[in-house]
């Protein structure tokens, strides 16, 4: 079963370690002081996070979604993109990926996020693609 749990400040080297793009850890440790980080844990082992704030246009997105590869497919981005869902301030919820991750645009629309729009030139030859899903009562209770 996965655990989700708001990340201390004792998590920070956790989740940089979970993290392969190494120059995001200031992201990362900032995340996590400005109570923005929520962990995935199954079996008391941190498995995942999510980092989300209400920057977009003054909506929630989503900025990053980390899952440890062995943990992949088994329920653990769904538990914590339902719990930001949950907790979620405003009514409508945005996040993004690239074009060439597959997994990510899948797991997005299955959880009923539809896409809204793309920028280039964030990634060299991989569009972002953003994804938006409107809220309502019952998806915060």
């Amino acid at each position: 079963m996965v655990e989700i749990k708001k990340a201390e400040e004792k998590d920070i080297k956790t989740i940089q370690d979970l993290d392969w793009v190494k120059e995001r850890s200031d992201f990362l440790a900032k995340s996590v002081r400005f109570g923005q980080c929520w962990l995935a844990r199954i079996e008391n082992k941190t498995v995942g996070f999510v980092i989300f704030d209400q920057s977009f246009f003054e909506n929630t997105f989503v900025k990053l979604l980390i899952v440890h590869e062995d943990y992949r497919r088994k329920g653990v981005g769904t538990a914590l993109m339902r719990h930001v869902e949950k907790i979620c301030l405003t009514e409508k919820l945005f996040t993004s990926t690239n074009e060439s991750n597959i997994p990510a645009q899948k797991l997005y629309e299955s959880l009923g996020f539809v896409k809204s729009g793309f920028v280039e030139n964030l990634d060299d030859d991989d569009l972002e693609i953003f994804y938006f899903k409107k809220l309502d009562a019952i998806d915060r209770k």
